[in-house]
């Protein structure tokens, strides 16, 4: 599980390289790389800008997360964010939940001082499935109902249940502390909804993951249809808000 995960959302420096010499800070919601999609409260998302010399820094263990990494503290709305990794060029955090909706700033400080600095539009909710790539028919990054990671050589069965992650899912009740893995079951608030090869699936849980602060883990059913199989197409919404498509295994 924490390799998995791991694999999706905290290790990936190179996506957006091209950003790595602005001089302003560009914020890109983190699960999916769209440069013009919002963010949302709670969820991951990437800063790339000039940083300075900075030794790269990665973490996926602390608990609570930490605020800075290396000197380095990122601000969204004059709210400190908690960090997973940072680097010269990149910044990976959490949105703070308090966030509120809107044009916002983002600044980047080293120690007290402002480094860089840009804005970002933030959106109660804006769901961004892992994946493997940016492709509409990309593998998601899913597992399934025994814990297999889904591909074409592991597929899940009709009927089962799969386990997909995304960011930008929006708040949960209870509300998670920012940084800190929930303490209890943690639902989105928003109405979530599933559809795999282009009919409705039921959706069994949304909300917190239980181990990575700004995760939401979405399991869904698997409709039992006979023509559902193969590589098909998947998207969730949150709060009828389409997420990027990908794909899933069935056999």
């Amino acid at each position: 599980m924490k390799s998995l995960v791991r694999i999706a959302f905290l290790l990936a420096t190179t996506a957006c390289a091209s950003l790595a010499q602005v001089s302003q800070v560009a914020v890109i919601n983190y699960s999916g790389f769209n440069l013009t999609a919002p963010i949302a409260p709670g969820s991951i998302a990437s800063a790339y800008g000039g940083f300075g010399n900075v030794a790269t820094t990665s973490t996926t263990t602390a608990s609570p997360l930490p605020i800075a990494l290396a000197g380095i503290s990122i601000r969204v709305n004059n709210r400190t964010a908690p960090l997973y990794f940072v680097s010269s060029g990149q910044i990976n955090f959490v949105v703070p939940n308090a966030t509120e909706s809107g044009r916002q700033t983002v600044e980047v400080l080293n120690g007290a001082t402002v480094i860089a600095s840009g804005t970002v539009n933030v959106w109660e909710v804006f769901p961004a499935l892992a994946s493997s790539d940016t492709t509409p028919t990309s593998q998601a990054i899913a597992q399934n109902q025994n814990f297999s990671i889904n591909s074409q050589a592991s597929r899940a069965a009709r009927g089962e249940i799969i386990q997909l992650y995304a960011t930008g899912c929006g708040v949960t009740n209870p509300v998670v502390t920012d940084g800190l893995a929930p303490t209890a079951l943690s639902p989105a608030t928003a109405r979530t909804e599933a559809f795999v090869a282009n009919l409705p699936a039921v959706v069994q849980f949304a909300g917190a993951h239980p181990q990575f602060p700004g995760i939401c883990q979405v399991n869904v059913t698997v409709p039992n249809q006979p023509f559902v199989t193969g590589q098909v197409p998947l998207f969730i919404t949150v709060g009828g808000i389409a997420s990027n498509p990908v794909s899933v295994w069935i056999h």
